[in-house]
């Protein structure tokens, strides 16, 4: 047998057994908290709303009530942080209870969450089953999906005291996230 064909069976004996002690090791332990992925906060893109004033909106709450942009921004004052969510959307199955720890946890902050492009039972039955801390509505008037623009769900809107847009944010965060956009966007209030 030629060296060369040596060589090459010798490397390819090396190149499986190398690959067999990768397949076969135990893989490591899963992080012991999963939601603590480091991002960075700052850097992180705010969208094209960014730094402007919150457009006024109108949701029907399901537990009756009204919200209004504009009533709440003139009566309550805290940021507010908006989720836009919907019954079909698998990642806000997931995302709707971190965020109602997040809410218990941070009061001077108050919770929106808002059901867009939903059939309104549908809607009403998903936010019963994951009894949220905060209310939930649906956009029955459209004026969410008119001002609030996004591409899939869910999408957040963190919004300041002043009523100015600090960042939207695409796709399911975790409560750790939402916590450290919290705290970056709005301070320590």
């Amino acid at each position: 047998m030629p060296v060369a064909w040596k060589l090459a069976a010798t490397a390819t004996v090396a190149i499986v057994i190398a690959g067999a002690a990768v397949l076969t090791r135990t893989p490591d332990p899963p992080p012991a908290d999963t939601g603590s992925l480091s991002i960075d906060v700052a850097g992180f893109p705010r969208g094209p709303l960014a730094g402007e004033p919150a457009p006024d909106m109108s949701v029907a709450l399901f537990d009756g009530s009204r919200f209004v942009m504009s009533e709440y921004r003139s009566d309550d004052g805290r940021p507010l942080v908006l989720n836009l969510w919907a019954s079909w959307c698998a990642p806000c199955r997931v995302e709707i209870p971190e965020f109602s720890r997040v809410a218990e946890e941070n009061p001077h902050v108050a919770f929106l969450g808002v059901a867009v492009e939903d059939a309104p039972g549908s809607a009403e039955s998903f936010a019963a089953e994951v009894g949220a801390s905060y209310p939930l509505g649906i956009d029955d008037s459209g004026s969410v999906t008119d001002n609030y623009p996004f591409m899939g769900l869910p999408v957040t809107y963190l919004i300041g005291a002043d009523g100015l847009i600090t960042r939207q944010v695409n796709g399911q965060i975790s409560g750790g996230t939402l916590k450290a956009f919290i705290d970056h966007d709005f301070g320590s209030l």
